[in-house]
């Protein structure tokens, strides 16, 4: 085993949301796997609360989740989609995502994924507990020792992903730099008339968005930005269809 390839092993024994048993995708391991599309696709991300989400999504998933970020050191943007632990408001019983709702890119690109294994060059790894991935594959990973077309289609797919969180780090770094961000409640009225606090989360503050110097909103705009921070800051809107989906959930009272 060389060096990059010990890293790239030792960097999965840390935790990949919906990632079960991931490995590096290799012919001698899973020369005779593929992918088989699952009774129920979306299985695998019914008891997730937030879905990881890049800059360029944000408009995207703006329609359909509030989007927040993960925190203020290394802030990410997240999409919500739950409250409770191990119930995605998305996913039905039946492990379908919603129709007509944004499936997140990070959620689309499972069993696949990319894990470093030097500053420019990556490993693909799949997640061999995923039940898409089969002996009795439609899509076999391999033909003759050959990455087949269909798998390099996938993993360009997580490639072009990858290469999108660098800019959405970077984006996360920048509001974080100019003192954008702040910590928020979002409340609900309790049957017995009280506020209570439904989830507390970060998001762009837009009082100082608006107080931005004008050479600092133009930076924001050049770089595309200025257009994800609105966007997250009109995604909030969400938060109510959230509460409404999590009382119909639970059939709490006032769920309509």
């Amino acid at each position: 085993m060389n060096s990059d390839t010990a890293a790239v092993e030792q960097s999965l024994d840390g935790k990949m949301l919906f990632y079960r048993q991931p490995e590096l995708l290799n012919h001698e391991a899973h020369g005779s796997l593929g992918l088989r599309r699952p009774e129920r696709p979306y299985e695998f991300a019914r008891s997730a609360r937030i879905v990881p989400l890049t800059l360029g999504e944000i408009s995207s998933a703006q329609k359909h989740y509030p989007v927040i970020f993960s925190d203020m050191d290394n802030p990410m943007p997240l999409a919500v989609v739950g409250r409770d632990e191990n119930v995605n408001l998305f996913v039905d019983e039946n492990g379908r995502w919603e129709r007509g709702a944004y499936i997140p890119a990070y959620a689309r690109c499972h069993p696949f994924a990319l894990a470093a294994r030097s500053d420019d060059e990556f490993a693909v790894v799949i997640d061999r507990a995923a039940d898409s991935v089969t002996d009795d594959p439609e899509q076999p990973f391999f033909d003759g020792g050959k990455i087949t077309p269909e798998t390099q289609s996938l993993m360009d797919f997580c490639a072009r992903y990858d290469a999108e969180t660098k800019r959405t780090a970077e984006f996360g770094r920048r509001l974080k730099e100019l003192g954008l961000l702040v910590g928020q409640q979002v409340t609900r009225t309790a049957p017995g008339g009280e506020a209570e606090t439904f989830a507390s989360y970060i998001t762009v503050d837009g009082d100082k968005l608006n107080e931005l110097e004008a050479s600092a909103l133009q930076e924001l705009f050049g770089s595309g930005f200025l257009a994800g921070a609105f966007a997250q800051l009109f995604s909030l809107e969400n938060w109510q269809l959230i509460i409404g989906r999590q009382l119909r959930r639970t059939g709490a009272p006032g769920s309509g």
